[in-house]
């Protein structure tokens, strides 16, 4: 497989088509944007940066955002993308652990985390070290080498980093560009942090098709009002975000006409979207619009996928993951590590191929680490098989036994989703002086302790039925947008 470096996309876009627009708000083309991070990377190298050394980035979401990332690539850096909304603490351990031969962000913040780096860049300083430059050049980045540390802090709570090859982001764009007609006029919603995995779709299958980027500002990011407004203002025709804002510009009414109409691909990921929601959206969508349910851990990119068709509107339980994508493998693995086929199969997916991670930085020891080094990753995800596609069954950490019984706890989630009280819903197990006991958490309608038992007991079988229920404006989000079952967790 020939492996295009992701920046190397924005150069040639850059030169087929340099007065196309390539981010609309401020509008900048594909020239500018091709030179002015150009004049960036020379001022990066000229601070001191490498081939394969950290770029730490901690901006706000902006343009300024995309300017960084790209200068870092063109460089031959690795880029660490750091959300500037999260505490202090959590990018401090960030910037410790990656070892940036650069960080680039405002002045204040920069000065609040208080970790000493080679050298810095202040947000200020952009607009001047971006002025200058000259067309870019294809230079001989190799498949294996880093392109972005992603430090994820999965259930601990302890940010590690995930390294993102070239060859990894290439796998992801490669199938992106094959599987959907991605035009040149096309306009991508940039909505989810750079901090998340979901971004290099927004950004780099984006550039390989020549489109234009709207980068979501923190302030939009979670205003259903602000993200309608963009829809219609910038002719948004892809989009891509967790299911949890999509619930809620349902909810929000900001999902019409004429913005609607214009969207081309709607893709959701990182998250079970509840077939009541996706129902809504569903039916407010042309039939032409491609809707797609995307799957896949950090360590894999998006490994999975699936379009959701006419007749998944009928269904009472969440559509499949899907299949795997060209050129890696899947298999399901039972508690005893052997692989299991057939109708029945369930247990833990497995992933190999060119879309896994070569591991995580500066890390040994850990579970998956045999497996990285043979391109496989075991995704801590229960799966079984519905004609052929996989379908997600919730986290192998998040089952757990109720009186000798094994309960998944995401699907005690989904039956309760079905209510027309909820909203949106978590479910814990919660230990007792005797045994644990099921706790839930949601948000919507008031709905009695009764009538919840009475909901799950049409849908679970007894021993599934949850002892409490606790109702809250929101759930807690984590900085990706997904339910923060640790906050959660802590209330209990």
């Amino acid at each position: 497989m020939s492996v295009v470096p992701v920046h190397h996309h924005l150069v040639r876009a850059a030169a087929a088509r340099p007065e196309a627009l390539a981010l609309v708000a401020p509008r900048m083309s594909y020239g500018e944007l091709d030179r002015r991070t150009s004049a960036l990377a020379a001022a990066f190298r000229a601070r001191g940066v490498s081939p394969g050394d950290r770029v730490a980035i901690c901006l706000p979401k902006s343009n300024d955002y995309v300017l960084a990332i790209f200068a870092a690539l063109k460089a031959r850096a690795v880029y660490v993308p750091i959300d500037a909304t999260q505490p202090v603490s959590r990018q401090a351990a960030i910037i410790r652990d990656a070892e940036p031969a650069l960080l680039v962000g405002e002045a204040e913040p920069l000065a609040r985390i208080g970790v000493e780096v080679p050298a810095t860049i202040r947000a200020e300083e952009l607009a001047a070290l971006s002025e200058g430059g000259t067309p870019g050049a294809l230079d001989d980045a190799r498949p294996e080498e880093l392109a972005i540390l992603l430090f994820t802090s999965g259930s601990t709570g302890v940010p590690k980093g995930v390294q993102i090859s070239f060859e990894n982001l290439h796998t992801f764009v490669a199938w992106a560009k094959s599987e959907m007609e991605l035009r040149p006029d096309d306009v991508f919603s940039q909505h989810a942090g750079f901090h998340f995995d979901l971004s290099t779709f927004d950004l780099f299958a984006a550039v390989a098709s020549g489109a234009a980027i709207w980068v979501v500002s923190d302030a939009e990011q979670k205003s259903p009002a602000a993200l309608g407004a963009g829809l219609e203002r910038h002719g948004v025709t892809v989009w891509y975000s967790v299911p949890s804002i999509l619930s809620l510009m349902l909810a929000a009414g900001v999902i019409r006409e004429p913005a609607a109409g214009r969207l081309r691909y709607v893709l959701f990921a990182g998250e079970v979207f509840p077939i009541k929601h996706l129902r809504a959206l569903h039916a407010l969508l042309s039939p032409d619009v491609g809707l797609y349910n995307l799957y896949g851990p950090t360590e894999t990119n998006v490994c999975t996928w699936y379009r959701v068709g006419e007749l998944d509107a009928a269904r009472a339980t969440p559509v499949p993951i899907g299949r795997v994508l060209s050129g890696c493998e899947a298999w399901i693995e039972d508690e005893a590590g052997a692989r299991v086929e057939g109708p029945e199969a369930f247990g833990e997916l497995m992933i190999r191929g060119p879309c896994t991670t070569p591991g995580y930085w500066r890390r040994s020891g850990y579970d998956n680490e045999a497996n990285h080094r043979e391109r496989i990753h075991a995704t801590g995800d229960l799966v079984s098989l519905e004609d052929g596609e996989y379908l997600y069954r919730g986290r192998k950490d998040r089952m757990v036994k109720l009186n000798g019984f094994r309960v998944e706890l995401g699907e005690v989630e989904a039956a309760l989703a079905r209510h027309p009280a909820v909203r949106e819903v978590a479910v814990l197990a919660v230990s007792g002086e005797s045994e644990s006991r099921l706790h839930v958490f949601y948000a919507g309608e008031p709905w009695s302790v009764l009538a919840m038992k009475q909901h799950a007991a049409a849908h679970l079988p007894r021993y599934m039925i949850p002892h409490a229920i606790e109702r809250l404006d929101a759930l807690p989000k984590n900085a990706n947008g997904k339910i923060d079952l640790l906050a959660l967790k802590a209330r209990t």
